[in-house]
């Protein structure tokens, strides 16, 4: 997904889930050294993966991104809960997000 079309999205998908105008949006760049894991927590927010790279695979609570294998029928771009970036490769590789932050106590109508 391109950070244009996350920044188009996210308002539509808040609304969606209650809460409208209510949260704020913050850029995270995970940089992934060769061969490594990295586990995140984000309860409550969502991570929109922008300029994906197919040499990582992020699996959420919500979904899995993995460009690596072809059992998967759908990859997804919109995670939440406990995150794992993980980088197979020799090589260090980014994972991009725009994180979505709601702020719980002015909820909706």
């Amino acid at each position: 997904m391109t950070t244009d079309l996350a920044l188009e999205y996210i308002p539509r998908r808040m609304k969606e889930l209650g809460y409208g105008d209510n949260y704020s949006i913050q850029f995270r760049h995970f940089v992934l050294p060769v061969m490594t894991e990295i586990n995140e927590s984000f309860p409550n927010q969502l991570l929109i993966l922008i300029e994906p790279s197919e040499a990582i695979v992020i699996k959420s609570d919500t979904g899995i991104f993995d460009a690596t294998v072809d059992n998967i029928n759908e990859l997804q771009y919109e995670h939440s809960g406990e995150v794992q970036m993980v980088n197979y490769t020799i090589v260090t590789q980014h994972a991009r997000f725009i994180q979505v932050i709601p702020n719980e106590n002015k909820l909706c109508p």
